[in-house]
């Protein structure tokens, strides 16, 4: 049996919506979870997000996340914010919504809060530090790694 020019054209269709059939049946079957719940709602405070960003780059090397040792992490700002500074310390990890952590942010009066992260999966986790001090937003976030 030959095939003509119209056979090959007819099966090269037919097999393009098998294919796209198949794929959307595969799309349609995975999980959809958004990162946030609110994700659009957040995407409407950019604005006062961006300007929260800008005021803590403002503060420079003054911030700071770092590794005290194995199950501790070290949150710092300048102690002169200190006094009046309140806020959340967020660990966030994309790999899994439901292990999002968010912490009260109360430093003491040098500026620096010692957090706990026992418990936390070894993995990617992204460090997110908001605050509010003299009626100014603050936002400063940094990735660990577990």
């Amino acid at each position: 049996m030959r095939c003509n020019w119209g056979t090959g054209i007819a099966a090269t269709y037919a097999l393009f919506v098998l294919a796209t059939t198949g794929f959307v049946a595969f799309a349609m079957g995975r999980p959809v979870a958004l990162v946030r719940e609110d994700y659009y709602a957040e995407s409407l405070r950019q604005d006062s997000h961006s300007r929260a960003i800008e005021n803590a780059s403002g503060l420079g090397a003054a911030i700071s996340v770092a590794t005290s040792d194995a199950q501790h992490l070290s949150v710092s700002i300048p102690a002169a914010l200190a006094p009046r500074a309140r806020g959340t310390v967020t660990f966030y990890r994309a790999a899994d919504p439901n292990a999002d952590r968010v912490i009260e942010f109360v430093p003491d009066s040098s500026g620096r809060q010692v957090l706990s992260t026992a418990g936390m999966a070894r993995g990617q986790w992204l460090v997110q530090l908001r605050w509010t001090a003299d009626a100014r937003d603050y936002y400063y976030e940094q990735p660990l790694v577990r």
